[in-house]
C-alpha cells in the first residue's frame, strides 16, 4: 500500500511539474520535453514557433491560437502575457 500511495504521489509531481510540445523538422516529428514554471494539469502545449521560422501575425490569430501562445509562455518560459501586440509575440518566439 506504502508503494501505491508513493507512486501515485510521484505520478502527480510528474504531471504537474513537466510538459510537452510536438516540432517538426525534416518531415520528423520530435517531442521535446521541459521543466513547467508553474505547476498545472496541462501536459501538451503548442509551440506556435516551433514547425517554422515565420512568426505568426497577430490580427491573423485565432483566440485559440492566442490562448495557447499564453498558456505556453506562462508554463514554458514563466512570461506572463497577455499576447496584445506583435512584441509579446516576439518576446516568446526569442526564447
Amino acid at each position: 500500500m506504502k508503494y501505491f500511495i508513493l507512486a501515485i504521489l510521484t505520478s502527480l509531481l510528474l504531471i504537474l511539474n513537466i510538459g510537452f510540445y510536438n516540432e517538426v523538422s525534416d518531415a520528423e516529428v520530435n517531442r521535446i520535453f521541459f521543466i513547467k514554471k508553474h505547476p498545472t494539469f496541462r501536459v501538451q502545449f503548442f509551440n506556435i514557433h516551433a514547425n517554422d521560422g515565420n512568426h505568426r501575425r497577430i490580427e491573423k490569430l485565432t483566440s485559440e491560437q492566442r490562448q495557447d501562445i499564453i498558456d505556453y509562455c506562462k508554463y514554458r518560459l514563466g512570461i506572463d502575457s497577455d499576447v496584445t501586440t506583435q512584441a509579446d509575440i516576439e518576446t516568446c518566439a526569442k526564447r
